[in-house]
């Protein structure tokens, strides 16, 4: 009988939410196996959500909970949750039903068919189309900037073996994407499609700011090509300076009784030119920041509590 972990990042959820996902994914999980555990990851929800978890780990000896000294993120908190998993088997999921749990038979029917990674491409979607469309501009994006082949229809939810959960843990700098991540570490990797589930209750807590935080942070982590595109842009400029330049020297020779245009085109140059260089260097700082943060080894991570008698991995 295989042992299963299902790893639930939590962030202000709401108690009916967390009550109504335990029992669903008990429901689903029960269909394969007896010998699971769901690690319930408290990402510094600013609500009860702790308590929550605490309740349900002292009546449910299948409930771990991890409970974060603060807000580290959403993939933050997938790999804490990775990194406490014992199971022979690991199910990532989000905790607002939108990843429906009755997925997780298939989910577990499709690895063992030899796949290591099995995600899930959502299907009837129900986001709103501004930022369905959003998604598809911003996925464009990352491909283009990183060279790889991100799917904007998959999200968090999958199953991972535990060989890849192990290499997974090896990952540890501080831009989390726990879908990139993946990917990079290779194994045998697949999807199924599934219906979107529709969130339980309560309000998104994933804003339009978060999301575009996240993006920037993935494009800056896992794409080196703006360093390169900054270089492009910096040839064409020169090239443009030149034929100005060309431009104005012609113009000159052919008309030596005109007054060569002045101030307005050598402003218009050196402005443009100082914008662009700052957004290079700019772009290059950032960078560099990156890798200072990284220098400083600092743990992704700081746990403050653990459920009573959780038992889980790493502790």
């Amino acid at each position: 009988m295989p042992r299963i972990s299902i790893v639930v990042p939590v962030f202000n959820e709401l108690r009916e939410t967390v009550q109504e996902l335990v029992r669903r994914v008990s429901a689903a999980t029960e269909r394969i196996t007896t010998d699971y555990d769901i690690i319930l990851v408290d990402d510094g929800s600013s609500n009860d959500g702790w308590e929550v978890i605490c309740s349900l780990a002292a009546v449910n000896q299948h409930i771990h909970g991890i409970r974060l000294a603060r807000n580290f993120g959403q993939h933050v908190a997938i790999t804490a949750g990775l990194d406490h998993a014992k199971g022979d088997w690991v199910v990532v999921m989000d905790s607002d039903l939108q990843d429906r749990p009755e997925v997780i038979p298939e989910l577990y029917a499709k690895v063992q068919e030899g796949f290591d990674v099995v995600f899930v491409n959502r299907a009837q979607r129900t986001d709103p189309r501004f930022y369905r469309v959003l998604a598809m501009c911003f996925y464009r994006l990352l491909n283009f900037l990183s060279g790889g082949e991100y799917n904007r229809l998959q999200g968090n939810f999958s199953i991972v073996s535990a060989n890849a959960v192990r290499a997974f843990r090896q990952l540890r700098e501080p831009t989390r994407f726990y879908g990139g991540l993946l990917r990079w570490i290779g194994f045998k990797q697949t999807a199924i499609t599934a219906v979107h589930g529709i969130r339980f209750a309560g309000q998104p807590v994933y804003n339009f700011t978060k999301r575009v935080t996240l993006a920037f942070n993935l494009i800056i982590g896992f794409s080196t090509r703006i360093l390169y595109i900054s270089i492009i842009l910096g040839l064409l400029m020169a090239l443009a300076s030149l034929l100005m330049a060309t431009y104005v020297i012609a113009f000159a020779l052919a008309h030596p009784e005109l007054p060569v245009p002045g101030w307005p085109s050598v402003m218009t140059a050196v402005v443009f030119t100082a914008g662009v260089t700052n957004i290079t260097v700019g772009f290059t700082g950032i960078y560099v920041g990156k890798i200072f943060e990284q220098t400083r080894s600092r743990p992704l991570y700081i746990i403050s509590q653990t459920t009573a008698g959780a038992g889980l991995a790493n502790e």
